[in-house]
């Protein structure tokens, strides 16, 4: 996923604040894709600290779904529904979004 969006000259989406966590969760809405997509966040190095993969910046506020994250079969990587962010296992293909620089 992040290769391809490295092709782009971007990567995985992250966040780095409230606003952006909720950007994308209403535009999901607004588009009618209800997900999941996989985002760039991630809490490989350490269970429940989440960081953007990219920069290893946090990614701020992270408008979760109900009982999330749960961990869950050893979910590491985040991705991104139209109610809200889950956390998932990196093994999982899927849809993701790519953030290109502007």
């Amino acid at each position: 996923m992040n290769d391809r969006c490295k092709q782009l000259g971007g990567y995985l989406v992250q966040t780095e604040t409230n606003g952006e966590s909720v950007f994308l969760v209403n535009y999901l809405k607004t588009l009618g894709a209800n997900g999941p997509y996989f985002t760039g966040i991630t809490d490989e190095e350490s269970e429940g600290t989440f960081y953007n993969y990219n920069d290893k910046r946090s990614p701020g506020f992270i408008q979760w779904r109900w009982f999330q994250p749960d961990n869950w079969w050893n979910e590491d990587c985040v991705e991104i529904w139209y109610s809200g962010y889950n956390d998932r296992h990196c093994g999982t293909s899927g849809r993701y979004i790519c953030e290109v620089p502007a």
